[in-house]
């Protein structure tokens, strides 16, 4: 499931990996990050539904993310910077060299990479690889990005 991060004063949006928004969250924690909580989506009717909303990061519903936590989420995670390494760790997690193309070649070109993308995911969920590890390299230039964008202010996650 990935997710889109949108900031609707700026148009700016950025689109992430389940993996990459999970290590996030587990890393900007690490750094101090006390998250404030989820407003719900303008559509959520807790009346209609029968429950309320519990503020969460880890779907993509709409949710809103406030000034406030975006700005200390951002914060948390530039103080991590120095402790990433600037270079890629020493295993390769791309699912083409690791695993045997054994997918069904009825498959378009997408398909499997959506199916590697998922099976990659999965893959480094079950080993538990820590943010630095995670972060490294080539990932640490994407994390600034998203810092940046965090900076920005309020945002949606779809």
């Amino acid at each position: 499931m990935p997710y889109e991060l949108f900031n609707p004063s700026t148009t700016i949006s950025r689109k992430l990996s389940r993996q990459f928004w999970k290590k996030t969250l587990e890393l900007a924690r690490m750094y101090g990050w006390r998250p404030l909580g989820t407003q719900a989506p303008s559509y959520h009717d807790s009346n209609r539904l029968n429950a309320d909303w519990h503020g969460t990061y880890l779907s993509n519903e709409g949710q809103t993310v406030l000034r406030e936590d975006a700005i200390a989420m951002a914060e948390a995670l530039q103080k991590s910077l120095d402790d990433i390494p600037d270079f890629n760790g020493e295993v390769d997690w791309n699912p083409k060299y690791w695993a045997d193309d054994d997918l069904p070649e009825w498959l378009s070109p997408e398909e499997k990479e959506t199916i590697e993308d998922g099976i990659e995911e999965e893959f480094l969920d079950i080993i538990g690889i820590h943010p630095f590890e995670f972060f490294a390299g080539d990932e640490k230039r994407r994390l600034i990005a998203l810092i940046r964008f965090c900076k920005l202010g309020s945002f949606t996650i779809l």
